[in-house]
């Protein structure tokens, strides 16, 4: 977690930055050198725009000296880009920064003292003013040339989905939360994936983590926003979901370290956030269809 979050104050200045960029390979054009006109050969065009930034970057990473010890490339300005968000080719782009694709690549200085390449090999994700795309959109558009298990995506937002999981006993009603990997107690949520609604994520994730098969009710929907270190973007959009007293409640290996199924009085207790509090105060005003006692003084 430490190095994700040292990753991110390094690229804390480029995110949301407004750029200029030279489009070198436009969106439908075939590579340089592709032999299209070869019988059998299957024709495979740039399916978003490519091109190159000439804001200058240079002020926002100094080169530093490798001392003989190897160079690593993050350090000079990345400068290549995958414009998104357009769906016609370009020739020149404005637009925002809004994710580093992070190349697991080092390069070692010449022992010739010739100078350093004047490039990164990270890429940059650039598009629209007003655009907010997630991981899986991102790692779903560039995955003609960035291959998995090769970079780090990192992402200015971050969207998760989740629900206030709940079951009734003698007419009242008992809140399943769970403590995650951070150590924060909550409700059950996860990222988006790629191709999925608000209410599959909510379904596969409650799932996931807690074994139970539920219908999150989408007539209620509540979502709160928040900056992590400073940098990234995060929405989590929460509903709810009913399940029945007595199923049982598996939580995921490895994943969960801990669930409680308790009255909501104990559950606002637990949880770890306001924002996870104010929502368990709407849900609960919704089942018992009564307002939420105040806390006490």
């Amino acid at each position: 977690m430490e190095e994700i979050r040292s990753r991110y104050g390094q690229y804390a200045a480029l995110f949301g930055r407004e750029v200029d960029v030279v489009v070198n390979r436009p969106l439908g054009s075939y590579p340089q050198g592709h032999a299209n006109s070869q019988p059998g050969k299957r024709r495979k065009r740039y399916p978003v725009n490519c091109g190159y930034i000439v804001t200058d970057l240079s002020s926002l990473y100094p080169v530093q000296n490798g001392g003989g010890r190897g160079f690593d490339v993050e350090a000079l300005p990345p400068r290549y880009v995958y414009i998104l968000g357009v769906d016609e080719p370009l020739e020149t782009f404005r637009g925002r920064i809004i994710a580093v694709v992070h190349r697991n690549v080092r390069i070692t200085p010449p022992e010739n003292g010739a100078p350093l390449p004047q490039y990164s090999y990270d890429r940059l994700i650039v598009v629209p003013e007003g655009v907010e795309l997630y991981e899986p959109e991102i790692r779903h558009a560039i995955a003609f040339a960035e291959r998995r298990g090769r970079y780090r995506l990192y992402c200015m937002y971050e969207k998760s989905c989740g629900a206030v999981v709940y079951t009734v006993h003698d007419e009242e009603p008992l809140y399943l939360l769970i403590r995650n990997r951070s150590g924060h107690i909550g409700f059950p949520k996860g990222h988006v994936e790629y191709g999925e609604d608000e209410c599959a994520t909510m379904t596969r994730e409650i799932r996931e983590e807690t074994s139970l098969c539920v219908t999150p009710d989408l007539s209620f929907r509540e979502e709160y926003n928040y900056v992590l270190w400073g940098v990234v973007h995060k929405r989590a959009v929460y509903s709810m979901a009913r399940f029945a007293f007595g199923d049982a409640v598996t939580t995921m290996e490895n994943e969960i370290f801990g669930d409680w199924l308790v009255p909501f009085t104990e559950a606002k207790k637990l949880l770890s956030y306001d924002n996870d509090r104010r929502i368990l105060t709407l849900a609960h005003e919704r089942i018992t269809g009564q307002a939420a006692s105040p806390d006490p003084v």
